[in-house]
C-alpha cells in the first residue's frame, strides 16, 4: 500500500510539473526564495504528516525547488552535486521503518511458525477385545475316583464285618455299616419304584414316545442302582455273617486293607479338592484380569479425555496468539503507512540544499534539483563551509 502511494504520488507530481512547464511566465505563481536565487514560477503541490513535509516549485528553466519540513535533518538521503533518478528518495525516516520492518519481519515469522506447526490429535483408545470366558467346571474324574476309593472302602470294611463275629465277638460298627447299605438300597428301591409309577402315569397319559424313551433310560439307571445297592447290601451281609475262623492275622489283613482303602479314598478326595482350588483360582485370576481389563479401559478413556482437553487448549492458545500477532501486525503496517516518504519527481542532479531552519521542533530545508550537470565548486571549503552551516541551522 505505501508503495502504491508513492507511485501514485511520483505520477502526479511528473505530471503536474509537467503541466507547469508547459505554461507561460504571466500565469505561474511568485515564490519567495534565498536572495541569491531566481524567483521560481509554476504550481505547487505539498505533502503534509507528522513527520514532514514537502513543496515543490518548478521554474521555466525546468529547475525543480523542493521545500521539505522533517523532524530530524538526518532524514535527508541526498547531497549536493548527488545525481538522482526519478523516484529516488529524498527524505525518510530509515531508522524508524527499519526497526518496524524488522518488528514486522518478525511477527510475520512468528504466524508462520504458529500456522505451520501441526498440533496433533489425540487418538481414541480401541476398545477392548472379547475375552473367551473360562469353561464351565468339571470334576467328573475326581468324582469317579472317589466313587471307585468309596466303592473299595464299603467292600472292605464289608469284609471286614463279615469276619470280625467269628474273629471277635459283633462289631456295632459293622453292624451300621450295613444298615447304612441297606438303606440305600431300601432308597434305590424307592426311586425305583417311583420311577416306575412315573412312566406307567406317562403312558396312561399317552405323552410323547421321546419322553416316554427317556423315562426309560432314567428307569434302567435307577435299576443299575438299586442292583449295585442290592449287591453292595449282600455282600456287607455275607462278610457280617460270615464264620470268622480266621486268625487274628488274617483280622490285622482286613483291617490294613481299609486303611489302605480309606488311604485312597482320601487321596481322591485331596484330589478333588486340589482341582476345586484350581478352580477357584483360575477364576479369581480371570475376574482380576477383567477388573484389571476394565480399569485399564477407563485409565485409557480418561488419558485420552485429558488429551483432547490439552488438544482444545492448545487450539485456542495458538487462535488467541494468531489474533494478537494479527493485530500487532496491523498495528505495525499503521505506523509504517504513517511515515512520509520524499521522493524524486524527475531525474536530476542536486543543485542546491539550503540551510536548515528550525521552528516548533520541524526542520525546514529547500532542496533544488536541476536537469543540467552541477560543476563542482572551485573553492572546496565554501562547500564545507556550506554544509556546517545546514548542519548548524538544523540543530537549532
Amino acid at each position: 500500500m505505501n508503495e502504491l502511494n508513492n507511485i501514485l504520488f511520483a505520477v502526479y507530481t511528473t505530471v503536474l510539473i509537467t503541466i507547469v512547464t508547459s505554461q507561460t511566465p504571466s500565469n505561474n505563481t511568485a515564490t519567495a526564495s534565498n536572495s541569491s536565487e531566481n524567483n521560481y514560477a509554476t504550481s505547487q503541490k505539498s505533502v503534509s504528516s507528522s513527520q514532514s513535509s514537502t513543496k515543490f516549485v518548478t521554474n521555466e528553466n525546468r529547475n525543480l525547488k523542493v521545500a521539505l519540513t522533517v523532524d530530524d535533518p538526518s532524514f535527508l538521503k541526498v547531497k549536493e552535486g548527488q545525481k538522482i533518478d526519478k523516484g529516488q528518495i529524498l527524505t525518510d525516516n530509515s531508522i524508524e521503518r527499519s526497526r518496524l520492518t524488522k518488528q514486522r519481519q518478525s511477527i510475520a515469522l512468528q504466524i508462520q511458525n504458529l500456522k505451520s506447526k501441526k498440533i496433533p490429535k489425540p487418538i481414541a483408545p480401541n476398545p477392548p477385545s472379547q475375552i473367551n470366558p473360562i469353561p464351565p467346571a468339571n470334576f467328573a474324574e475326581e468324582e469317579a475316583a472317589i466313587a471307585q476309593a468309596q466303592m473299595k472302602l464299603t467292600q472292605a470294611l464289608s469284609l471286614v464285618e463279615a469276619r470280625t463275629p467269628l474273629l471277635k465277638s459283633e462289631n456295632p460298627e459293622r453292624r451300621a455299616e450295613v444298615e447304612k447299605a441297606d438303606a440305600v438300597f431300601q432308597q434305590a428301591a424307592q426311586k425305583v419304584e417311583e420311577q416306575r409309577q412315573l412312566l406307567q402315569s406317562m403312558r396312561d397319559l399317552k405323552l410323547q414316545d421321546e419322553i416316554i424313551q427317556h423315562e426309560q433310560a432314567k428307569l434302567k439307571a435307577l435299576e443299575g442302582e438299586q442292583e449295585q445297592a442290592r449287591s453292595a447290601l449282600k455282600q456287607a451281609q455275607a462278610k457280617l455273617n460270615a464264620s470268622a475262623i480266621d486268625q487274628l492275622q488274617q483280622l490285622q489283613q482286613l483291617q490294613i486293607a481299609v486303611r489302605i482303602a480309606q488311604s485312597e479314598l482320601e487321596l481322591a478326595q485331596s484330589r478333588l479338592l486340589a482341582s476345586q482350588s484350581r478352580r477357584q483360582m483360575v477364576e479369581y485370576a480371570a475376574n482380576v484380569n477383567a477388573a484389571e481389563r476394565e480399569q485399564k479401559q477407563q485409565q485409557l478413556q480418561q488419558e485420552y479425555n485429558r488429551q483432547l482437553q490439552f488438544y482444545s487448549q492448545a487450539l485456542s492458545d495458538r487462535d488467541y496468539q494468531l489474533a494478537q500477532l494479527g493485530i500487532s501486525l496491523t498495528a505495525i503496517d499503521d505506523k509504517l503507512a504513517q511515515i512520509p516518504i520524499v521522493r524524486s519527481p524527475q531525474d536530476g542532479f542536486i543543485r542546491r540544499i539550503q540551510p536548515w531552519t528550525g521552528n516548533n521542533g520541524k526542520y525546514s530545508t529547500t532542496v533544488i534539483i536541476s536537469d543540467t550537470v552541477i560543476n563542482k565548486p572551485s573553492n572546496p571549503g565554501a562547500s564545507s563551509s556550506t554544509n556546517s552551516s545546514t548542519t548548524s541551522t538544523g540543530t537549532n
